[in-house]
């Protein structure tokens, strides 16, 4: 019944799943493109259901459901120079900001776009914010940063299309050219910090676990897009892991690189 919505209601766009695993797994066979699909329809209406559980979930029981492999690396998570958490759309990523949100409380900004649907708009920035963490529209994080100074981490889904975004970062990914939002390095460069990589793991029906990887040490000095580039590199590797995981539903290759 859940899968049913997704297909129909839910965003699955068949036409562009498709041509996305093809673009980016062109050495499998269909069939083996096509189960992908089937799982990965699958995982979004599990996802569908937990992302409305997570209005009402409790905190001991999202603990259980959700463990963090290496949680000493939010050690450096402390203000006056926040971190940057950078995740993707992998796994059941509302659930893993809730599960941030137990370790760093108000501590934490989460940077997200407002919706276009206020009502949903509302539930979602409700829900997020449930166990303390600081909703802010990403177009707002400066100000808020001048004016919240007990900032620990700033979180973000960095895989998003850097569509509307003066700084994109072009490289391969998945056998396509792909701009990266710069994002997570920019603000890393500004705040001379560290950016730190979240991957989710999914261990079962409803049970995940986190893993953290530093992506660089603070105030370390980088080559323009390096940082970029190993974000990337990571999550390329999680997606050829698990590629039923990963959002393939949004267009994520519309951007094309420019010829000078």
């Amino acid at each position: 019944m859940i899968s049913t919505l997704v297909v129909r209601i839910g965003g699955f766009r068949r036409k562009v799943t498709r041509q996305n695993l093809a673009r980016s797994f062109p050495d499998l066979p269909e069939s083996q493109r096509r189960e992908i699909e089937r799982n990965y329809v699958r995982r979004q209406a599990e996802i569908f259901a937990e992302v409305l559980y997570g209005g009402h979930i409790t905190a001991e029981e999202l603990r259980s459901r959700v463990t963090i492999v290496n949680p000493e690396l939010l050690a450096s998570a402390q203000p006056p120079r926040p971190v940057v958490i950078a995740g993707a759309h992998h796994c059941n990523w509302e659930w893993m900001l809730l599960r941030l949100s137990l370790e760093l409380g108000p501590r934490l900004m989460g940077l997200y776009k407002p919706l276009k649907n206020t009502r949903v708009d509302a539930f979602f920035k409700d829900m997020r914010s449930r166990f303390g963490a600081r909703m802010i529209p990403a177009k707002a994080v400066l100000q808020e940063l001048a004016r919240f100074r007990e900032a620990g981490a700033i979180g973000l889904v960095a895989d998003q299309v850097p569509k509307t975004s003066p700084e994109k970062h072009w490289l391969e990914f998945l056998h396509q050219d792909t701009a990266f939002y710069m994002g997570p390095e920019l603000m890393a460069r500004a705040l001379r910090t560290q950016v730190i990589c979240v991957q989710m793991h999914r261990r079962g029906r409803g049970r995940y676990s986190i893993e953290f990887t530093a992506l660089n040490e603070p105030g370390e000095k980088l080559p323009t897009g390096t940082l970029t580039e190993r974000y990337a590199r990571h999550l390329e590797t999680l997606i050829r892991k698990d590629p039923a995981g990963w959002w393939w539903g949004h267009k994520r290759w519309k951007l094309k690189r420019p010829v000078y």
